[in-house]
């Protein structure tokens, strides 16, 4: 390598990539060759932790240069484990006295990540011996609890492939089979993968031997033809030596050597790189600042602070900040009168209560709650906001309105993400002491559980819905339509015909209407168009990115991959291509989604009458499971992606019932900790399954979560369930224990679910058990009589009424009979 290269191409792209704190570290063996443990010695290398392992195994026998690492490894675990723990907490604890001072270089670059095939404890002796601005976090990527997402303001996370020496000597990778065991479900491996393909990458202190290391390089694949742009950045090998033949194939993953020791790099590359260290830890404080943001609640007045921000929501993308202070989202007549209902509300001395803005998808509610909220602010109040992307967490939002000078509005669009917590949430918000007017952005089909008057006692509310397109409306959407060139086929049409297309197609929802006036195509078919136009690679990804937005995720180029288990440079190109095109859009914290929840809703239901959707599916699930964990909290958005993609009820709509147990067995090995993964998995069982998997799944989700009332009302189902199938003497004392579970739940919760399964179970049991009219007659009363409080707690649940009157008539047959 000449050095003329090195500083004229290398040292500057590596430059502009710390700048921006993208690189990734990975160390193999040889980067801690050069410090030692607290022993005195050099950390073993791979040929010495060999020769130590047969000294412990085989102490008699002389060295056998052919036996391998990893069998020596399981036996001497097998036979000789407490000597062989010693041996490994001794050999590879570092002696932070011992660490040169070059190593500081490394530690103090701004990396986004740093991962280690070692089990070494060296991250922990850089920082002791060294003041660092980040300090290293070391992750053990065997233990699940080590997961997190917490931003990376101040530490820099290490993350340890194969254990670390807390992990020793169980849960540390030295050998084949326990790769093999665990490198295909395990969450860190998935992310490096996806990290492997998106970022620049410095290898150091491997020749890329191990076979776990080159099987996720070789998941970069080649470029592809030659139409394709390289998308991978480009990475560097640092080794002083390197064989002709993997140089070559390194060159195919885009992959620089660097004829070079760990110090050598150190000294000529990295410390000309310093100036860049400043940039780069303010991008990664930024990035953290945003995931920070995106954790607390803000208000308008810091969301919508740039106006000339250009969309294309005449294209049918949702609507930003800058779409109602531009004009391009005209105002409505329905805007005017939320607003004078929102100031009258303002106006009460006491409570203001809750203003639910309900419509259909693509109706417009995000365009009129937007400009309500922009409104509001503009006449001077403190405006909270939250959305889908805020990633709020109820009690950060709580924390939010409880803060000094705390907003006198706060306003959530797509309100229906906080599912069953939701009604509590806003009651107590509403109630503060502040007493802010909560407005909620919320789908016509899911007001149901917004609305519940027994949880909103004592607070007010009402319920505004949005209409379609009226006849004021269409000539200010003319004139926003012009201005920005987007009238379509309309633009050579006089103002009378460009009024009537959009007055033919008004009763229709503002985006259907919008895209048939300017295009001449109904919605559906302009989707399936785009849908079918694409093939291969683009079409898997299109369909992960819909499936996400459909359940309001947006993800990042690093999940796509993941979720669509392709971490090749055509994957890449195929999302850039569709930003691009503008058939996806990327959202605040380079978030990829649908350009529009409507169009998401149709892709996903035309590849799930197709019976495309299980690769999606199937991936979305498992990137979830890669990102939860015990440290993280359920209501951050990893846990709510897992729920929503391992939810059994979406699980057999969207693929069937075998692919839904087949999908809790692949991510058994992920989630074995987790008491709703065993939750869904037993709830599957209960309805559509085996009864005895049922009760095993639950028993295993009550072990791990037993306090959960899902997990208690699915185990009354399952009582009910045991108590009707078996059908003997022990049935009626199962029937028993399952309706004092229930009722127990029922009184605190009012959980409609816990009543319907009361309900339904509680009727069957009374058409097959009871041979005695009066009996059954008074069995049946007393089931009526609690049907007949769930609904009155939930008058919005239409199932629980039908099965309510499904009693009612059962019961007064028999008193009729009688």
């Amino acid at each position: 390598m000449a050095d003329e290269q090195l500083q004229r191409m290398w040292i500057p792209h590596l430059r502009g990539q710390f700048e921006l704190g993208r690189p990734i570290l990975f160390t193999g063996a040889g980067f801690s060759l050069t410090v030692k443990n607290i022993g005195g010695e050099q950390i073993p290398s791979y040929a010495d932790l060999q020769r130590a392992l047969w000294k412990l195994c085989f102490p008699a026998d002389d060295f056998d240069e052919n036996s391998r690492l990893q069998d020596l490894y399981e036996h001497a675990l097998l036979r000789h484990r407490k000597e062989l723990t010693d041996l490994l907490l001794r050999s590879f604890t570092v002696d932070a006295q011992s660490v040169p001072s070059w190593y500081r270089l490394y530690a103090a670059l701004p990396w986004q990540r740093m991962y280690t095939l070692n089990i070494d404890d060296l991250d922990a002796a850089m920082n002791s011996a060294f003041e660092l601005t980040r300090r290293l976090a070391p992750v053990s990527a065997t233990n699940p609890a080590s997961i997190s997402d917490a931003p990376n303001r101040d530490r820099l996370q290490c993350v340890h492939l194969n254990g670390t020496l807390k992990d020793v000597p169980d849960h540390v990778t030295f050998s084949v089979t326990q790769y093999a065991d665990r490198s295909q479900s395990d969450p860190w491996y998935i992310r490096f993968t996806a990290d492997l393909v998106t970022n620049p990458v410095i290898f150091i202190g491997t020749r890329l031997e191990e076979p776990p290391l080159w099987q996720h390089l070789v998941l970069r694949h080649g470029r592809g033809g030659r139409e394709l742009r390289e998308m991978r950045h480009r990475s560097y090998l640092v080794t002083p030596f390197l064989d002709k033949a993997k140089q070559a194939l390194l060159a195919q993953y885009n992959v620089v050597w660097l004829p070079m020791s760990a110090e050598e790099f150190a000294t000529s590359v990295l410390s000309e790189l310093t100036s860049a260290t400043a940039a780069g830890l303010s991008a990664v404080a930024e990035n953290a600042t945003f995931d920070n943001r995106r954790g607390k609640l803000q208000l308008v007045t810091e969301l919508a602070t740039n106006p000339g921000e250009g969309s294309e929501f005449f294209l049918g993308n949702e609507p930003i900040w800058a779409d109602i202070q531009t004009g391009r989202a005209v105002n409505r007549d329905i805007d005017d009168q939320l607003y004078e209902i929102a100031l009258k509300r303002l106006a009460e001395p006491a409570i203001k209560g809750v203003l639910v803005l309900s419509g259909t998808a693509g109706a417009g509610k995000s365009s009129s709650l937007k400009r309500l909220a922009l409104r509001l602010s503009t006449d001077g109040l403190r405006v909270g906001w939250a959305d889908r992307f805020s990633e709020l967490s109820p009690m950060a939002l709580r924390s939010g309105m409880k803060r000094m000078n705390p907003p006198e509005v706060l306003a959530i669009d797509d309100a229906d993400i906080y599912g069953a917590e939701l009604p509590r949430l806003v009651r107590e918000v509403a109630t503060f002491e502040s007493l802010p007017l909560v407005i909620l952005g919320v789908r016509s089909g899911k007001v149901d559980r917004v609305l519940t008057p027994n949880l909103l006692e004592g607070v007010s509310h009402l319920e505004e819905s949005m209409p379609p397109l009226c006849d004021s409306d269409i000539p200010k959407l003319l004139d926003a339509l012009a201005r920005e060139k987007r009238l379509g086929i309309l633009t050579s049409r006089s103002r009378d015909d460009q009024f009537s297309a959009f007055r033919d197609e008004a009763g229709r929802q503002l985006l259907v209407a919008m895209i048939k006036a300017t295009s001449g195509k109904e919605l559906k078919q302009k989707a399936f168009e785009e849908l079918d136009d694409l093939q291969g690679v683009s079409q898997n990804v299109y369909a992960v990115i819909c499936l996400a937005s459909a359940y309001r995720f947006g993800l990042s180029r690093e999940e796509i991959l993941v979720a669509s288990r392709d971490t090749s440079n055509a994957a890449l190109n195929a999302i850039t291509e569709l930003v691009n095109r503008h058939i996806v859009v990327m959202n605040p914290g380079l978030l990829i989604s649908s350009r529009h929840r409507v169009i998401a809703d149709i892709v996903v239901d035309e590849l799930m009458r197709r019976g495309q959707l299980a690769h999606a599916v199937e991936g979305l699930a498992l990137l979830a499971a890669t990102k939860v964990g015990q440290n993280i909290h359920r209501a951050a958005r990893p846990w709510r992606m897992l729920k929503a993609f391992i939810n059994h009820s979406f699980l057999i709509q969207s693929c069937g019932v075998q692919f839904a147990q087949n999908l809790y067995g692949d991510l058994e090995e992920l989630l074995a900790w987790d008491y709703h993964f065993w939750l869904q998995r037993g709830s599957l069982e209960v309805q559509h399954g085996d009864i005895q998997y049922a009760e095993h799944f639950l028993t295993t989700a009550m072990s791990l979560g037993e306090d959960d009332y899902l997990v208690q009302t699915e185990w009354a189902y399952l009582l009910f369930k045991k108590a009707l199938e078996e059908f003997s003497l022990d049935s009626p004392a199962l029937m028993e224990e399952a309706t004092g579970i229930l009722n127990s739940i029922i009184a605190p919760t009012s959980d409609p679910y816990a009543y319907h399964v009361l309900g339904s179970q509680g009727l069957a049991w009374a058409r097959r058990w009871f041979t005695d009219p009066r009996e059954k007659e008074k069995y049946l009363r007393n089931l009526w009589n609690t049907l007949e409080d769930g609904c009155k707690r939930n008058p919005r649940a239409t199932d629980l009424e039908n099965l309510r009157n499904d009693i009612r008539y059962e019961y007064l047959n028999i008193a009729v009979k009688r």
